[in-house]
């Protein structure tokens, strides 16, 4: 049986989307393969961190996101390492160019010297890859994320009398902002799940937009929380990948999202696409699935069709086969 170990980094207790998704890996694999985990620790430096996960290597390590500095300790072994997205890499490029340079060359430069495959949750994030670090492309493999077994589906009877909206993540990118302009008038109702800033409370508050705000949710909570939605509102700036669109489509209910990069590639055309620095395309969105029946339930049965490749099984086989390729090199 092949031997991997999956490298995670620092414990958290929110924002666990890909501690989450390995794991289901790894339980879905578990007849096939033997994973173990390795977790960073907090308190220590990235270099305490990558000496003392380079003691844990084992013949095939897959660094399973937001830890690639890891693998600068992996010399000689069998690396993997799955990319999410390049946000924080495009941000950096409008900060100090020493900040630049070191986060490229730590993060991405050095540690992909030593990495066999990167995987990557979208095309949108394979073509940034080439293009900001020129990685060859016979050596990514895209894999998208995995819905979790835990959104399953349940069958909306009717919209509450005033809608609720969900919006998962409150981070700038997220566009909870747009979202408060969008609605604003509106007789609808926000769930929020995240922390909104001082500024974003204040213009709900301003507003008079009925909400509620949720955090430090199992997945099984979050499941609730699509459940109880009529609409799930997910128009960032920018997404690796978009996991929310999928798992909302999982549970039967319609997405808003962005025109742009990967949450369009998610979506394709079963979502209502918005530019979300708009948010009079928001609003009409919003009443489109509001006021039209039809158009509310095509998006739920094209949204369920949509989520069949994100299924687990398939998923984890596709790593399955990563790891055996590996194992023949």
């Amino acid at each position: 049986m092949l031997s991997v170990t999956h490298f995670y980094r620092a414990p958290r207790k929110t924002g666990v989307s890909i501690e989450g998704i390995f794991k289901s890996v790894k339980e879905s694999l578990k007849d096939k393969i033997d994973i173990k985990e390795y977790y960073c620790e907090n308190g220590l430096s990235r270099v305490k961190n990558a000496i003392k996960a380079g003691k844990s290597a084992n013949d095939i390590n897959h660094i399973t996101g937001d830890v690639n500095y890891l693998a600068i300790a992996f010399r000689g072994k069998k690396n993997i390492i799955t990319m999410h997205d390049f946000g924080h890499y495009e941000n950096l490029k409008n900060s100090s160019w020493i900040r630049y340079i070191n986060f490229k060359i730590f993060w991405f430069v050095l540690p992909l010297r030593n990495t066999d495959i990167v995987t990557v949750v979208s095309e949108f994030t394979h073509d940034k890859l080439i293009e900001y670090l020129g990685f060859p492309p016979e050596r990514i493999r895209i894999i998208h994320d995995p819905v979790k077994p835990v959104f399953r589906f349940s069958k909306k009877e009717q919209l509450h009398s005033v809608p609720r909206i969900l919006q998962i993540g409150t981070g700038p990118h997220k566009n909870l902002k747009g979202l408060i302009e969008a609605v604003n008038g509106l007789n609808v109702h926000l769930d929020i799940v995240g922390y909104p800033d001082a500024q974003d409370t204040a213009q709900l508050k301003a507003y008079n937009i009925q909400h509620t705000v949720y955090n430090n949710l199992s997945d099984e909570q979050i499941w609730e929380r699509y459940v109880a939605c009529d609409i799930l509102f997910f128009a960032s700036f920018h997404e690796g990948f978009g996991m929310p669109i999928i798992e909302a489509q999982s549970v039967g209910r319609p997405v808003i999202t962005s025109n742009r990069g990967a949450m369009k590639e998610v979506a394709k055309e079963s979502a209502l696409l918005v530019n979300p620095a708009h948010p009079h395309e928001i609003r009409l969105a919003i009443d489109q699935l509001l006021s039209n029946q039809e158009l509310y339930q095509q998006l739920v049965e094209k949204g369920l069709q949509n989520v069949i490749p994100y299924r687990i099984d398939i998923i984890a086989e596709q790593y399955y086969k990563v790891y055996e390729e590996l194992s023949r090199q």
